[in-house]
């Protein structure tokens, strides 16, 4: 799969829409070529459904882990590590951030925005359209649009990973495609991959000629 070419990789999407086991998949789909690969996870809004759950697969594909302060403790807020201001200045580091669901989550873009440049870096935003908040087109350009506004950056290129869970259809997979299609004409922002369960191929009644991030499960697979 060609991954945009981008040093930094910042991954936004509401609650819920699936941002951290892409995160993970696309950090070892990227060590398949990079190298010096940092995985920063960034997500102080919701500790209990955390990439850094993935730890040590990440680890194990050569991916340097970083977390925000007190993750996984019984801490209310997790302070943000010092580490990523010296990952973000590092040309010779490939950089993918999982953030946090909708604005709350993209303020921590947003503390670091100076630090950020456009040339460097890329923002996606993660689309279920099977998530009540994000199953009408309307009900996604909010969230874009807060998105946008709390982390003072603009979103690059769209992700979509419509699924049900174990119950997803190849119907359902189809659907998710065409919602992305009519968001990105309505927004002018393209689609980087659909995101789909290396589990799900089976369900698929035809060959995908579209570019997508063929996952592996991840997340849930170990407790740390």
């Amino acid at each position: 799969m060609e991954i945009i070419k981008k040093r930094i990789h910042i991954v936004t999407g509401h609650y819920g829409s699936g941002k951290s086991e892409i995160s993970v998949n696309l950090a070892v789909e990227l060590s398949e070529t990079e190298k010096n690969i940092v995985f920063a996870d960034m997500d102080i809004i919701n500790p209990y459904f955390r990439s850094n759950e993935a730890k040590s697969i990440l680890e194990n594909h050569g991916i340097s882990v970083i977390t925000t302060k007190y993750a996984n403790t019984n801490v209310d807020i997790p302070a943000l590590t010092g580490e990523l201001s010296r990952y973000l200045a590092d040309k010779n580091t490939t950089l993918v951030m999982d953030v946090g669901g909708d604005d709350a989550g993209a303020r921590v873009v947003g503390r670091y925005r100076n630090e950020i440049t456009s040339d460097d870096a890329i923002m996606y935003f993660v689309i279920n359209c099977f998530r009540p908040e994000t199953k009408t087109i309307d009900g996604v350009l909010k969230i874009l649009d807060e998105v946008k506004n709390a982390s003072g950056m603009e979103v690059g290129a769209l992700i979509n990973n419509s699924h049900l869970l174990d119950k997803t259809t190849g119907s359902d997979i189809e659907k998710g495609m065409e919602f992305a299609y009519e968001v990105s004409m309505k927004t002018g922002i393209p689609i980087a991959f659909h995101a789909v369960m290396k589990a799900d191929f089976a369900k698929l009644s035809s060959p995908v000629v579209e570019t997508v991030l063929w996952m592996d499960k991840y997340m849930g697979v170990y407790n740390f």
